[in-house]
């Protein structure tokens, strides 16, 4: 009995109780079991940037980026078609509730404000305010460790409300009323034409999958499409209120992601991330003819992979073959060329 007594007594002194080798397996598994809804075999996933993931979890995130919109061929009135260099800034919120194993809830909300750099750029394009909210639910389909493998399903429904500060309209007016004064421009109605509110409400759904090849190497790819119910609301000088120009489009997105973590074989806290994405459909246009949407994206990624419950890394993305800017030169409505997309972000989630 004494003997018995003594090694409790040396037990607790060296911290070596069974309650004290609970608490440390607690506090190691807060460590590290935080992120195992998107852990399969041996492999952490990193969430994509062109497309969302196949994982049900709880996370909060933040995105914090800086874009460089570049349209070539801009026509503005009757002046020469030139180029137009636009600035933007991005800020993002992400987040996702894991009700079940088989079922969380997720959306974001995003602001973005877009404006010229230039003169030119300020009178052809102006400036953007654009808000987006999504919210929607993941289903997870399969979990397979033996195999590496999960698939699930997703369907959203989203709005996206901007007001578009355009230049070009207004000194048009002022140029076709040379009489107009100072007054009438900020009290009357030619002030109306500086604004263009537009809307668009979407519902999207599609398959997600995340394959891994072990510790170092997995692969993600999604198949989704989207209908979109568009309405912008330009001015008119000559009607003396606003009118509704509403079209709509259908979106098909394909995308890949492939990884590589060099944390758990080479214990070098890294990770690095490629990614792929090709959207096209049809879209409707209130004045010009409609278009068949073709556009490729590309990202790369880098991250910090020493704790599995955070994703912290800088990315960017660039889009090729962009949608044309529409615009108005002596013609009529016409449209840019092809514009390029670059975009840079800071990433920040936590995963539970």
């Amino acid at each position: 009995m004494k003997k018995t007594l003594l090694s409790l007594g040396l037990a607790v002194f060296l911290g070596t109780s069974p309650a004290a080798s609970a608490n440390d397996t607690r506090v190691d598994c807060e460590a590290e079991c935080g992120a195992k809804s998107r852990r399969i075999k041996e492999h952490t996933f990193l969430f994509p940037m062109l497309q969302q993931s196949a994982f049900v979890t709880t996370y909060f995130g933040i995105r914090e980026g800086i874009a460089r919109y570049n349209v070539p061929d801009v026509p503005v009135g009757n002046l020469q078609p030139f180029d137009v260099n636009l600035t933007g800034l991005q800020q993002t919120l992400d987040l996702s509730l894991a009700l079940t194993d088989w079922l969380a809830l997720a959306g974001f909300g995003r602001a973005t404000i877009i404006t010229g750099t230039t003169p030119s750029g300020l009178l052809s394009s102006g400036a953007t305010l654009d808000l987006v909210g999504q919210v929607g639910g993941v289903v997870r389909l399969l979990h397979s460790e033996r195999s590496g493998t999960q698939v699930s399903v997703r369907a959203n429904v989203g709005y996206d409300r901007g007001r578009q500060v355009t230049l070009l309209p207004f000194v048009n007016a002022i140029l076709q009323t040379p009489a107009i004064t100072l007054e009438e421009i900020i009290q009357g109605q030619v002030g109306q034409l500086l604004f263009v509110p537009n809307r668009e409400t979407t519902l999207n759904g599609g398959v997600f999958a995340a394959q891994s090849f072990g510790p170092l190497f997995s692969l993600q790819g999604s198949a989704s499409v989207e209908y979109a119910w568009q309405n912008r609301r330009p001015f008119d000088l000559g009607l003396g209120h606003r009118f509704d120009q509403k079209t709509h489009a259908f979106r098909v997105f394909l995308a890949l992601a492939a990884a590589v973590d060099f944390n758990e074989r080479f214990h070098v806290p890294l990770a690095v991330q490629g990614e792929f994405a090709f959207r096209t459909g049809r879209e409707t246009r209130a004045v010009l003819d409609d278009r068949t949407l073709s556009d490729s994206t590309v990202g790369l990624g880098l991250y910090y992979s020493g704790r599995s419950n955070l994703q912290v890394g800088i990315g960017g993305t660039v889009t090729l073959n962009g949608d044309p800017y529409p615009a108005q030169d002596s013609d009529g409505a016409q449209e840019s060329g092809e514009p390029t997309l670059s975009y840079g972000q800071l990433i920040l989630r936590y995963v539970w």
